[in-house]
């Protein structure tokens, strides 16, 4: 088993990057979301 030190120093880097990879899959959905929206509102506006 690890000692104390080292879970508390390796623990919140993982913390860390989960939050990262988990933020970024929500910023691109949301944007995946606003380009599709300016998208078809484009398209409206074309026609």
């Amino acid at each position: 088993m690890a000692d104390k030190y080292t879970m508390i120093s390796f623990a919140p880097s993982v913390a860390l990057v989960a939050i990262m990879v988990v933020g970024s899959f929500v910023a691109l959905h949301y944007l995946r979301k606003c380009i599709a929206k300016d998208a078809a509102k484009a398209s409206q506006r074309a026609d």
